[in-house]
């Protein structure tokens, strides 16, 4: 069910650091500029890493708007356990060799309010096309229209990890809300290269990063008191993009109409 909270009308130069960040203003010297420094970093490293991406009362009104779905509806949210291969979204369930094991607690597209400041973001058109213009694979990117994993929150709790994978898709967009000491994103550029961890993500950043071809992962969080909080927002260049009912199943713990 979803929960209700106080319509929040505002735009989304308001939600982000539009002085570092003019993702409202295309036409901009300092948007190309932007566009530029970013698709290199993306495209050297295979991780963009923009701190400070919102302003820090976004963090705070969006954290407690997780805070109140995780008071008002915790015995509805999927604490997910799985079984995994390398490759996280594999669609078949006859898999052999799931020798991961992942831990955390999800909160699901259906389950974030239909006016939260989450979702505003999620669905902002000057986003997606700031996230276009800089991974420059597809002419178009659309928000995915999944009821579950178009936009969901992760939470790490103590014991909690997600172990090393690689994604389906070339990106994944990560809006980071609440870091830990431990729990912190790893990657590795090839088989033979050193893990690179990366302990400067704060929260209101936002990551962009080639999961498909970088195996990465969320380290266990062993003794910390304080959760990782992120959301992952899914975009697709197919206007109708939805997740397979094993992969939904697995996942989320159940299978929504599409």
């Amino acid at each position: 069910m979803l929960c209700k909270t106080k319509v929040n009308v505002r735009q989304i130069h308001q939600l982000i650091n539009s002085k570092i960040y003019p993702i409202d203003n295309h036409r901009s010297s300092d948007y190309q500029n932007l566009i530029s420094n970013s698709r290199k970093q993306f495209i050297d490293t295979g991780c963009l890493y923009l701190p400070h991406f919102l302003t820090q009362q976004t963090v705070v009104n969006v954290r407690n708007e997780i805070n109140q779905i995780l008071i008002n509806s915790s015995n509805e949210l999927f604490q997910s356990v799985v079984q995994h291969t390398e490759n996280l979204y594999e669609t078949s369930a006859n898999q052999l060799n799931e020798n991961e094991t992942s831990s955390k607690t999800i909160i699901a597209y259906d389950q974030i309010p239909l006016n939260s400041l989450l979702r505003r973001i999620y669905l902002s058109n000057h986003l997606i096309d700031f996230l276009r213009d800089i991974i420059q694979i597809y002419p178009k990117l659309y928000p995915s229209r999944d009821p579950l994993g178009a936009l969901y929150v992760n939470i790490y709790r103590q014991s909690d990890q997600l172990n090393c994978h690689k994604d389906h898709s070339h990106f994944f967009v990560n809006l980071l809300f609440q870091q830990s000491t431990e729990g912190i994103f790893q990657y590795k550029i090839n088989e033979n290269s050193p893990i690179i961890s990366r302990n400067d993500f704060q929260s209101g950043g936002l990551v962009l990063f080639n999961g498909r071809a970088y195996s990465h992962r969320i380290t266990r969080i062993s003794q910390s008191n304080q959760s990782r909080i992120n959301a992952i927002l899914t975009y697709d260049c197919h206007d109708r993009h939805v997740l397979s009912d094993y992969v939904s199943q697995k996942f989320f713990g159940r299978i929504s109409k599409k």
